[in-house]
């Protein structure tokens, strides 16, 4: 298991990291959206990043839980609004992922973290 002078070292690394490298400065976050559409029931699945950063290719569908695909950040669903929004979780947060290795290295590798939308 990895210890939390380790987590807190990388997750430093990376705060350096997404103020510097052009994979996280160059990206406009204005209309960012992706959908993911469920394999199972068709619905879709509408998200927006607030942070730069790598999402996951399959989501779970919200409507039955099944796996739902990206259309690579094309808006197939124009009219709907986003419902998830991707955000890079803080260095609190993240020490709370040290019993999930996968969730922990997703996110220590610039990946996202999801919650509901807030209320506009």
């Amino acid at each position: 298991m990895i210890s939390q002078r380790q987590v807190e070292k990388q997750y430093n690394q990376l705060m350096k990291d997404v103020k510097t490298k052009d994979f996280y400065t160059k990206i406009n976050l204005a209309h960012r959206v992706n959908c993911y559409t469920c394999d199972t029931c068709g619905h879709i699945t509408k998200t927006k990043d607030v942070d730069s950063g790598v999402t996951p290719f399959t989501f779970g569908c919200e409507e039955c839980a099944a796996p739902a695909t990206s259309s690579f950040y094309k808006d197939i669903a124009p009219f709907q609004k986003p419902t998830i929004e991707w955000y890079r979780p803080s260095l609190k947060e993240v020490m709370k992922y040290k019993n999930s290795p996968a969730k922990l290295d997703h996110i220590l590798n610039g990946g996202l973290d999801y919650r509901k939308c807030k209320e506009e």
